[in-house]
């Protein structure tokens, strides 16, 4: 609890110092505002309702900033985490319909992080084969693979499609796996490329309790 506390510690002051710098430089201050809430919110979720209540609030903080490709990423983002957190729910694939819609519309941003963008729709396709493994799981885990390779290679110093990748190999059944990868090595790079980030409104930061799962 303790540890925790500290993280979330270091990632509002981050934000806090961020909001500072952004008004120096003319960022909308309403805008860094309305972000810093949201994320706050987010990195606090615990539940289905929470992650989708948050959803909303980065719906809202879409249509009022469209020109803005974050908050859209994480309204996609909250969605495709609720099924994680919410497994056998009937609205599930209600909710990754909706997620999806919104992963392709980043597609269309000039300023949109693609490496972030392959990851989060990789990060899709993964939910969409938790709730029917046996149809899909065959269908798109090698478009997982694909999708998470391209991210990294977009941006070598992305730590979350080099965890994600290395956990989704690692579910794998074991005559389907490849020797490309060492799951422990590759958590071994996250690790140091998380400790590289500086969490902020301008890019996700998110994927660093993969590295706790066994």
């Amino acid at each position: 609890m303790a540890n925790n506390f500290l993280i979330k510690s270091v990632i509002m002051f981050c934000m806090a110092f961020s909001s500072f710098m952004y008004a120096q430089t003319g960022r909308d201050a309403q805008y860094v505002e309305y972000m810093q809430l949201a994320l706050n919110k987010l990195d606090s979720v615990n539940t289905v309702e929470e992650l989708q209540q948050t959803a909303n609030l980065f719906e809202r903080i879409s249509k009022k900033y469209p020109s803005e490709w974050l908050p859209g990423y994480y309204v996609a983002y909250c969605n495709v985490n609720s099924v994680f957190y919410g497994i056998g729910s009937s609205r599930n694939e209600m909710i990754l319909m909706k997620a999806r819609e919104r992963i392709e519309e980043l597609y269309t941003f000039s300023g949109a992080d693609l490496s972030e963008v392959n990851t989060l729709k990789a990060y899709y396709f993964t939910a969409l084969i938790t709730i029917d493994p046996e149809v899909n799981g065959q269908k798109y885990f090698s478009e997982v693979i694909r999708l998470y390779e391209t991210a990294i290679a977009q941006d070598p110093g992305n730590p979350r499609p080099v965890v994600l990748l290395a956990d989704f190999e690692r579910r794998l059944p074991p005559f389907i796996r490849t020797d490309k990868r060492n799951p422990d090595e590759e958590k071994a790079k996250a690790t140091l490329l998380f400790e590289k980030e500086n969490p902020n409104i301008e890019k996700p930061y998110w994927g660093k309790y993969f590295l706790e799962i066994k």
